[in-house]
């Protein structure tokens, strides 16, 4: 064998050698990536009853991706939309509610930071007053696209949300997508 076939030999190996390497190396990289969080989550957290003589109870809470109108805006932009209920008693039905000293306000809290794009910012919830069930008041948080973690806030006050609040807290990350 003479020094040119030899160094064609070396030259395969080597290339072969490098694209196994590649191979393994790239394959490796796809196997590590973190997949895309969910659109959506449900998450569920407590809090102390602001009625003194009520227990304590669960909130269901679900932020989905979703569109809202800004305020002044002119278009709709990507949102955080929340949702939810709690385990308390539905009151009674009937033509008049019932007059009970069970009543609540709520207000919900929304910190978030988009991991994509660098953003932060809070957002506050329509209040609700005066609920023998409380819910989740409108809440519109908007974040742009990317992957969104945040912390929800649902504050339960003694008729209005501010009277003896009670604050449950749930975090969460999701994708926020644009609309379709």
């Amino acid at each position: 064998m003479n020094r040119q076939s030899v160094r064609r030999v070396c030259a395969s190996v080597l290339a072969a050698a490098g694209v196994g390497t590649a191979m393994v190396a790239g394959g490796g990289a796809v196997a590590n990536a973190q997949p895309a969080p969910p659109t959506s989550t449900t998450m569920t957290c407590s809090s102390a009853n602001p009625l003194f003589w009520a227990p304590s109870f669960t909130w269901t809470v679900t932020a989905s991706s979703g569109e809202s109108l800004p305020p002044g805006g002119a278009g709709l932009e990507p949102a955080i939309l929340l949702s939810g209920n709690n385990e308390l008693p539905a009151p009674p039905a009937g033509l008049l509610p019932s007059i009970g000293p069970n009543w609540y306000g709520t207000r919900v809290l929304v910190d978030w930071h988009n991991s994509t794009t660098g953003a932060s910012g809070s957002s506050v919830s329509d209040e609700a007053a005066w609920q023998q069930k409380p819910g989740i008041p409108i809440n519109r948080t908007w974040t742009g696209t990317g992957t969104v973690s945040f912390t929800v806030t649902v504050q339960t006050g003694a008729g209005w949300w501010f009277v003896n609040p009670q604050n449950a807290v749930c975090q969460g990350t999701i994708s926020v997508v644009p609309g379709r």
